[in-house]
């Protein structure tokens, strides 16, 4: 394992539990039989608070309760206030420069799978072409049959063959 790989495997590992952090529990106390217990929920009544190990932090008290103490006060047409905006983890960021990673490369992929497909069609029309101005050139045109014999086509096979030829260049070229 190379030092990348290892700086990349501590990277994963901090981003892993700087976004357990929050998830952890936010309550601890002791219980009757002196066991710990980790909750989110807060503990029952018959838990004394010299037992509560942590709690969590009361949220700020100006904010809240001036809004809660005064909703009738604040103007209809005042605007709501922005929700706050949260920024994104290092492991989500990280997840969405893969995400664009991988479909950037999709897209190369499909484009590339275009520009090849495109090419050998080009090919395939200059042959049909080129074959077209044999037959329309009385060149004498032979081919071999199932049997491995060398036949040489008629004036109704040349026919046949010129108007298949034109029908794949009209379905095929562009």
């Amino acid at each position: 394992m190379n030092l990348a790989h290892k700086l990349l495997a501590a990277a994963f590992s901090v981003a892993a539990l700087a976004g357990a952090m929050p998830a952890s529990a936010q309550w601890a106390w002791r219980d009757a039989d002196g066991r710990m217990v980790y909750s989110d929920q807060p503990p029952p009544k018959s838990v004394p608070a010299k037992d509560i190990v942590r709690q969590p932090s009361p949220p700020p008290a100006s904010a809240p309760r001036a809004a809660a103490a005064a909703p009738s006060e604040a103007p209809a047409d005042a605007p709501a206030p922005p929700a706050a905006k949260k920024t994104p983890t290092l492991a989500e960021r990280e997840l969405e420069a893969r995400l664009r990673q991988q479909q950037l490369a999709a897209a190369e992929k499909k484009a590339a799978e275009e520009q090849e497909q495109k090419a050998k069609n080009a090919e395939n029309c200059e042959r049909l072409r080129s074959y077209l101005r044999a037959l329309e050139g009385g060149f004498r045109i032979a081919r071999v049959n199932a049997a491995g014999q060398q036949e040489v086509l008629d004036d109704a096979g040349r026919a046949a063959e010129t108007t298949r030829t034109r029908s794949q260049i009209e379905q095929n070229c562009n």
